[in-house]
């Protein structure tokens, strides 16, 4: 062992033996005479790596000893030679690694000093004293350490210090900096970030404040401490020095998206996925798509030619935006901000995971989280979490999803054996107190309720499953935990398979939707969508001449592959002189026109000012050619006096938001017919019949009687033909019935059908 004391003090040294190979090697090595005193040369730094590198090989600390007391000899001898200091301090540096507690890592930064004190316009001593004050500070004991951070003498600010040194003396040894925030980035430790944070800034008026690798490193490692405007500066600045324009553009789309700036992040994250990138900027896009992407979509992607990346990524993050009902680019700045949120809260402690025999799920190409942030980068946050403390259990969490039926709600359990922070998906709530006790529990019957109380009602909020279980007695509870461990299974599968961005609003503003498709002046298709909102559901806002309800409306048609192919997003104010009335509505409808073919759409309502809203999600929608061939329009079921109606050529069309008659009411129908000359006579058969019934016929059009209706429609013009009829509903019973309409056009036999379902209410105005 040996203590440096400061220059020209000597050595004290207790020897240890050594193989004799190695200690001729290092006697060769000392024999090689004195290093040039000139500016630190590229061989000598080559040397001091390839010196760590094979320092590095030996797995023994008594070898390592060994060689340190041959080179305390040599260094006696040659007390100026920074290289024989360097050399000592590197190995003093090894040994630490070694050892446990911090003699040798000041050993290593008394040597470092030595050194930089006889060449301080050397990089290295400063590097390695850097690596060596930082060694030191995380060992030592953080009591001792945090009286000399209050007196600025710590180690990690002197650490800061020595790394901004090294780059100041040397702007060419500016991967001292790099090398520093690429380690600190990769073990995850605070105060190691923290160093790197100083270092940089510190570093940041010198040429290597300058160098692009850098500027991107302390951008990195701002963004890894949350200085979220420090690092977007840096991302810019290494943009302006030469840097990579692709890893400037995600870096500062990802930063952008943190900085709660969602539209100039998707601007900037497009703008450079559509120029060729390199191979690491595409690596670094890839790792943002591997949290979600299918290994078939990571091999499509990496198939795909440098032209083509923008493309695939557009209708990549496109079609989530679409099937989640959200605006363009809102999956994207989601997946950017899940991200953050999860390497805050759910980084793994260690890469070496341990599984158990209740761990079901293993991800073997992932080492930067527990299972809880798989789960949240897949889909976000949970509606309802829940814990439960006991000395028998594991630490724990319960995490659910809400779903609209007929979809059923993912409940995820999360358990971390052996109180190590590593939380992993099990099937079963009972999985926290280990995989024997579980199956004891579920297998007999006479374990008692009373024991498993506080964990079950723990979950109450979770799932009423719980609260069964809870009251449940010995018998029978075998099956239900057997439920309930099928439900954790399939919620895996599919939680770890699937990814979601689901809309959520405090409030449900319980829209009522119908819709329906007409050809416009153009004779081109037009999506109708009528909606009706209940007053009960608005909050008012005052405005000129009364009240104001404001809202925003989102409609989004999409085919099969989730490609959106039309839409609209606007904001309206509707203005009335006084509240609406309990048990009135606000009815409105928008449109859009469509090309041909078979699609489904979301509509959207969120009022504005308030946390309220709806999706009505999924809606199938049929769009027919209006402009060749024989098709017709959608049927178009309307109530006179409902306070809505279509302005439409030939006379305005009654609408109905809520698709609710009176019993003693009538139907408004309306319906067109197109791609067929003037004058053609088509067969028409018109039946009403309960939703899911027999088809039958009352007192319809003014009175006639039988199972249907049967004529002929004879068009009034070319290319299209309007029709109006008046349904009288006399006579049939509340409930749900659709109205159907088979057409045939007489010279080509062509067949059209039309179905329609509506609501007779027992009320006469509804």
């Amino acid at each position: 062992m040996c203590r440096t004391r400061p220059a020209g003090a000597g050595y004290d040294c207790v020897m240890s033996p050594a193989p004799r190979q190695l200690l001729c090697a290092a006697v060769l090595a000392a024999a090689a005479g004195p290093s040039r005193l000139a500016a630190q040369e590229p061989a000598d730094r080559a040397r001091l790596d390839s010196l760590a590198a094979s320092f590095a090989t030996i797995p023994d600390s008594l070898t390592l000893l060994a060689m340190e007391a041959t080179r305390i000899a040599v260094a006696k001898e040659r007390r100026d030679d920074p290289m024989i200091h360097l050399e000592l301090g590197i190995l003093a540096y090894r040994i630490g690694e070694m050892t446990a507690g911090t003699k040798h890592y000041d050993d290593a930064a008394g040597e470092f000093e030595w050194a930089s004190d006889l060449r301080s316009d050397w990089p290295a001593p400063w590097y390695w004293l850097g690596r060596s004050e930082l060694a030191a500070g995380e060992s030592r004991v953080m009591a001792l350490e945090s009286i000399r951070a209050a007196l600025g003498m710590d180690a990690l600010s002197k650490a800061a210090r020595a790394f901004a040194r090294a780059a100041a003396v040397d702007p060419s040894y500016s991967r001292a900096l790099v090398d520093l925030a690429t380690t600190a980035l990769r073990q995850r430790i605070a105060p190691r970030l923290d160093v790197a944070q100083r270092a940089l800034r510190l570093a940041a008026g010198t040429a290597a404040g300058r160098d692009p690798a850098v500027l991107l490193a302390r951008g990195r490692v701002e963004l890894e401490l949350d200085a979220r405007d420090s690092a977007l500066a840096a991302f810019r600045r290494y943009l302006a020095a030469g840097g990579d324009s692709g890893i400037a553009g995600l870096e500062t789309a990802r930063t952008l998206a943190l900085l709660e700036q969602p539209d100039s992040a998707v601007r900037a994250y497009f703008a450079t996925v559509r120029s060729p990138l390199s191979p690491a900027a595409r690596t670094l896009c890839r790792a943002d798509l591997a949290w979600i992407a299918t290994s078939d979509d990571l091999a499509a992607f990496d198939r795909l030619p440098a032209d083509s990346v923008g493309r695939w990524l557009l209708r990549f993050w496109g079609e989530r935006d679409v099937e989640d009902a959200r605006q363009p680019g809102a999956r994207l700045v989601e997946q950017f901000r899940r991200y953050a949120y999860a390497r805050a809260n759910f980084r793994l402690t260690t890469r070496h995971r341990h599984y158990d025999i209740t761990d079901v799920y293993r991800d073997s190409t992932q080492e930067e989280f527990d299972d809880r942030g798989v789960i949240y980068l897949r889909h976000g946050d949970p509606d309802d979490r829940a814990r439960y403390s006991d000395e028998y259990v594991e630490p724990n969490e319960t995490w659910v999803y809400r779903r609209p039926p007929p979809e059923s709600d993912m409940v995820f359990h999360f358990v971390a054996s052996g109180h190590v922070q590593d939380y992993k998906l099990v099937e079963s709530l009972l999985d926290a107190y280990g995989f024997s006790t579980a199956v004891v529990f579920q297998s007999r019957q006479d374990v008692p309720t009373a024991l498993l109380g506080g964990l079950l009602n723990s979950r109450a909020n979770i799932s009423d499953l719980y609260q069964r279980l809870a009251n449940q007695g010995s018998a029978g509870r075998g099956a239900l935990l057997a439920e309930e461990r099928r439900r954790g299974r399939r919620a895996i599968a599919t939680g770890t398979t699937t990814d979601s961005y689901v809309l959520r609003f405090a409030h449900d503003l319980k829209p009522i939707v119908s819709s329906f498709v007409l050809a416009d002046s153009e004779r081109q298709p037009v999506l109708h969508v009528v909606f009706a909102l209940p007053a009960a559901s608005l909050r008012s806002y005052e405005a000129p001449g009364g009240v104001g309800y404001p809202f925003e409306f989102r409609l989004i048609v999409y085919d099969s592959a989730y490609r959106r192919v039309g839409g609209l997003d606007t904001l309206r104010v509707f203005r009335s002189p006084t509240e609406l009335a309990e048990g009135s509505f606000l009815t409105e409808q928008l449109a859009v026109r469509l090309p041909p073919g078979d699609y489904h759409y979301h509509f959207v309502v969120e009022e504005l000012q308030a946390d309220a809203g709806a999706l009505v999600g999924g809606r199938p929608v049929a769009v027919p050619r209006t402009d060749a061939g024989f098709s017709a329009s959608d049927l178009v079921l309307g109530r006179k006096g409902s306070g809505l109606a279509l302005k439409w050529p030939g006379g305005d069309i009654p609408l109905n938001p809520l698709n609710r008659f009176s019993r003693d009411g009538a139907v408004e129908l309306y319906y067109e017919l197109y791609g067929l000359p003037q004058g053609a006579t088509v067969a028409t058969r018109v039946s009403v019949q309960p939703e899911g019934g027999r088809s039958f016929f009352q007192r319809i059009f003014g009175g006639g009687r039988g199972a249907n209706l049967e004529y002929s429609t004879v068009t009034d013009a070319a290319g299209r033909t309007r029709v109006r009829q008046q349904i009288v509903l006399a006579g049939l019973s509340p409930g749900r019935y659709v109205l159907a309409l088979d057409l045939q056009d007489e010279a080509t036999h062509q067949r059209a059908t039309r179905r329609q379902s509506f609501e007779i209410t027992g009320s006469r105005a509804p």
